[in-house]
């Protein structure tokens, strides 16, 4: 979490989980008080269940506060705290169970996964350039290969100059009264998300953008803009016919890389 590899610790929080999970199927509990023998083993194979589930959900609090609240409510605490974690519960009276989560059925996730391909698809479909038939007094398309003129030339002093850093996008909405600009929160990895108006309205919905990591100008002078303080700029690719591509880098990069 210091480091702010989520991704990482919840991959080790499930491989946890998981040994957890073998634990309880290797014991057996609900077989284990069918017997008399091991009947009197039952409690403290619970009690070692309990107080792992507890300690798995002290690591989740961070992303999950919510069930992490209700699992504390469960456990007759007042919260789940990273002191606690080598304080385990023994002679505690728990509370009454309640499902933390509702069971999610195959058909539903099935209906949302069509629903969300049925959204890109269309999203897609308004995002191509409209066709233009050709006339005798239309512009015809520049020949394959011409771009845009290269920029004069600069000092690797200057480029040096730019501090260009990966960004994880953790907000974006539309900003009302904007024809062409949306409002992002980028994570570079200081103490706070960076708030860019980036004019990618056209190319973008704002809930796609969250989660992805783009290129920023971190120490672009801050300008005031009629919708707020913009304090950074956003790379992305663009067309005469007003395509717009923001760059992402490739897998492995994390926010506060600076680019080279």
């Amino acid at each position: 979490y210091e480091r702010r590899e989520t991704g990482q610790a919840m991959r080790e929080i499930m491989a946890l989980a998981d040994l957890v999970n073998q634990y309880i199927d290797e014991k057996k509990p609900w077989a284990m008080a069918k017997s008399p023998e091991t009947l009197a083993d039952v409690q403290g194979v619970c009690t070692d269940g309990l107080n792992a589930f507890r300690i798995l959900m002290i690591y989740l609090t961070p992303v999950l506060p919510a069930m992490s609240a209700k699992a504390a409510q469960f456990l007759n605490l007042p919260a789940m705290r990273w002191e606690d974690i080598d304080h385990p519960l023994v002679a505690h009276t728990l509370n009454l169970f309640e499902p933390l989560m509702t069971r999610i059925e195959q058909s539903a996730t099935d209906a949302l996964l069509a629903a969300t391909q049925r959204e890109a698809q269309a999203m897609h479909q308004a995002q191509q350039p409209i066709p233009i038939e050709k006339t005798a007094t239309a512009t015809t398309t520049p020949p394959a290969g011409d771009i845009e003129p290269i920029a004069p030339e600069i000092s690797i002093e200057q480029f040096a100059a730019v501090d260009l850093r990966i960004a994880k996008i953790v907000h974006a909405e539309h900003v009302e009264g904007a024809a062409k600009l949306l409002r992002l929160e980028l994570d570079i990895g200081d103490d706070k998300p960076h708030q860019v108006f980036a004019g990618i309205k056209s190319a973008y919905a704002p809930e796609r953008l969250i989660g992805r990591h783009t290129v920023m100008v971190a120490n672009l002078k801050p300008r005031q803009m009629k919708f707020g303080l913009s304090e950074g700029m956003v790379l992305a690719a663009g067309s005469d016919q007003g395509e717009l591509f923001i760059l992402s880098p490739d897998e492995g990069a994390t926010a506060g890389m600076r680019v080279k």
